[in-house]
Order: structure tokens, then sequence, then C-alpha cells
């Protein structure tokens, strides 16, 4: 058990308080074929394993994941940490920024009415509108905690220079921030952390499936035509995918899968406190949770159980230190 700003919500502790669970993949847009039934069933399941935590937005699925996970939270509202996001809209096949004062009021209205809640426990800014002022989407998400409609404001993917210059020290405010093995975000966290300004969160520990062994992990080659993958460079980088194959065979030797693997090097990291995994199928879910038995927790610090660091010495985590070198610009 970690410490978490959030506790206690309500005087249950959850199991698990580092990780989160995301649904945009399962609201059943972008990621490929996608059963609405076993989403609820996955729901349901990470919620019988301890999951507290769910990490969900208005734009994710025009508002089709918020709407699913709704009916999870019918008969446990109050033992469940919601999180959503506003500042991004859907204009026909197009995505717009719209995170003025106005807009995020309106945009979190539409929130609460999905998912079926009079709050909501933190509200995020999903990305900062060139077109307004930082300080004008931040002081509204402020005015909305005063106002009791949610518990917690954040933000996320802030630049350094925009923690720096935005975000006060000992603010302690979450921030999720794009970053894997592959994905690199150092400086962002390391300022986020400095001085406590952030609780830092990852999105996307498995870079959208290419760490994982499903679908995604094949490439470029195996999306539809639609999939928002698409539009990763990373899924048609011959470096990450060179990168790739060494990192296969080593896991092939390994105690863990690549699943574990990842989410371990992520969670562990000296400078996250919570890592978003988004799980689109039951098994993958079993295959997210994994990884908890090999994490050690000692006053507040996660660590890898020594017994797994010395069983292949430590040879997969050092492929994924190496990640970074094969990124793409």
């Amino acid at each position: 058990m970690i410490d978490s700003p959030y506790q206690p919500l309500d005087g249950e502790q959850p199991s698990m308080p580092w990780l989160w669970l995301g649904t945009w993949s399962m609201g059943g847009e972008g990621f490929g074929f996608c059963d609405a039934r076993e989403s609820q069933k996955l729901l349901e399941s990470a919620v019988e394993k301890g999951v507290r935590h769910f990490d969900t937005a208005g734009f994710y699925a025009h508002g089709k994941s918020e709407q699913l996970l709704a009916n999870v939270m019918r008969q446990q509202r109050r033992q469940l940490f919601i999180a959503s996001k506003g500042g991004l809209i859907w204009q026909g096949r197009n995505v717009h920024h719209r995170a003025s004062a106005a807009a995020l009021r309106d945009e979190l209205q539409r929130s609460l009415e999905r998912l079926r809640t009079d709050y909501l426990d933190l509200y995020q800014l999903h990305w900062p509108d060139p077109n307004v002022a930082l300080e004008e989407s931040l002081e509204a998400l402020q005015l909305l905690q005063q106002e009791g409609l949610i518990r917690y404001w954040g933000v996320c993917n802030l630049s350094a220079d925009q923690l720096r210059t935005h975000i006060p020290v000992g603010a302690y405010i979450p921030h999720q921030v794009h970053h894997n093995p592959i994905h690199r975000n150092d400086e962002v966290l390391q300022v986020g952390i400095q001085h406590k300004r952030c609780f830092n969160c990852c999105y996307s520990p498995l870079e959208q499936g290419l760490l994982a062994d499903g679908v995604g992990a094949r490439g470029l080659n195996s999306l539809g035509k639609r999939d928002v993958r698409r539009s990763n460079s990373y899924f048609c980088s011959e470096r990450v995918r060179a990168w790739l194959g060494e990192y296969r065979e080593i896991i092939e030797a390994s105690p863990i899968d690549s699943v574990t693997a990842a989410l371990l090097w992520s969670v562990t990291a000296a400078d996250v406190q919570a890592v978003v995994v988004g799980p689109k199928k039951l098994h993958q879910l079993e295959q997210m949770l994994a990884h908890v038995q090999w994490v050690n927790c000692a006053e507040g610090q996660l660590s890898i159980k020594t017994e797994l660091t010395v069983a292949d010495a430590g040879r997969w985590w050092q492929c994924l230190e190496s990640g970074a070198d094969r990124s793409v610009s």
C-alpha cells in the first residue's frame, strides 16, 4: 500500500492506489473491434479485484467510455475514485481544443450527465489549448472545485516549462504524462516531482500495445484503417521494430511476460506515483494486474522484489532503459 493524495476515499483504502484503469480503448472507437458486454465485465472484474481508480474523458469514443463506466459506478459510487477530462472535443471526425472557462464547465456538465453522478473525484485539463491562456483553464478548474462539482483538479500533457511557470511549489496536483520505455518524458516527470509540484501519473505505459503481446504488438500492418494507432509514428518506425525484437528475445528467457516487465519499469520509477493501464479484454486485465505480485512496498516506496531481478540478472530492465535511444523524434 502506498500513500495517495486522494486518501481516504470515504474511509476505504484502495488496494492498488498506484494503478488507475483507463477506459479509452474499451469505448468501442479507434482500437479495432470492441465487445461492449466484455467491456462491462472487465470493469466489474476490475472492481472485484480491488481497482478503485478509473480514468476516462468525454473525448473518449464520443462519450461512450463515460457511459460504460456509469453502469459500474451505480451501485458503489462512494467507493470508487472517478477521474475525467475536458479540453478536447470532436467536430465531425476532427479533434479540436476547447479549454476556455465556459467550455470546461460545459464539458464537465456533460460528463456528469453521462456518468450519472453529481460530482467527479478528479477533473483534468486534457491538453493545453493553444488559443486559451493556460491560466484561464487552470483557474476554471479551481473554481469548479470551489463549487463542489469536483473534489480535485489536475492537468495532462504539460511541458516542463509550463509546469515551472504555472504549477506552484507544493501544489501536488495530478499530472498525466505520456511516458514509457519507447516514449520518454524524464524532464517533465523530474520537474513535476521537484518541490512536490505534481503527483506524476504515466499513461500509455505499453505504448498503445507495442510493448504488449496482442494485435498492437505486431505493428502497423495489424491495424484497421480507422485505428487511432495508425497516427502513432512508433508503429511504423524501423528502429522501434528492431528494438522490440531484441526486447522480446530477452523476455522469452525471463520469468515474466512483456506486459509485467513494462509495468514494473513504470510503477517503480523514482519520479512516478501512478500508472494508467487501458485493457480492452478480460485477459488483458489479468495480464496488467499480474505485475502486482512482484511489487514490494516499504514506507510508501515501490520496488521490484529481489528474487525477480536476481533471477534474470536484470537484462530485461536494461533493455527497457535503452528504449529511449531507439525513440522517434
